[in-house]
């Protein structure tokens, strides 16, 4: 199911649109900063499925990003929202957990985190992994 909402999202940020019906007056595109993910400091940094060797989660101060295949969720969505589809991030944090659910285009995918120490975490879903911090 996680790997379908990859796709879907990845799909989504490769669709564009182009041309402007108005030639009287050109548009200036002012890019908008959003800042979608704040994630609590206690995840931040590269995680691992326990007993393997390569990072599959990085959490940096401002983004979500599975590792392989690359994916920054922040790019995902800047993409997306530049094409005036919804793009958004409901987050939930605690100091034992994270939750959120992204929102890009007519996709949606929810991620919950729970902390077991300061060095492990689990991927809680319907099948849980722990995760181990590089």
């Amino acid at each position: 199911m996680k790997h379908l909402f990859l796709a879907v999202l990845m799909a989504v940020s490769l669709v564009s649109c182009s041309g402007n019906d108005d030639t009287t007056t050109p548009q200036q595109n002012n890019p908008v900063q959003n800042q979608y993910f704040s994630p609590p400091a206690w995840i931040q940094g590269s995680w691992k499925i326990t007993g393997s060797a390569n990072p599959y989660f990085k959490f940096s101060s401002d983004d979500f990003i599975l590792v392989t295949p690359y994916t920054s969720y922040k790019a995902v969505l800047t993409q997306t929202a530049a094409t005036g589809q919804p793009a958004k991030v409901v987050e939930q944090t605690s100091d034992y957990y994270y939750e959120f659910t992204i929102t890009a285009g007519a996709s949606s995918g929810q991620y919950k985190f729970k902390k077991i120490s300061d060095t492990r975490i689990q991927w809680v879903g319907s099948t849980p992994f722990f995760l181990d911090k590089e």
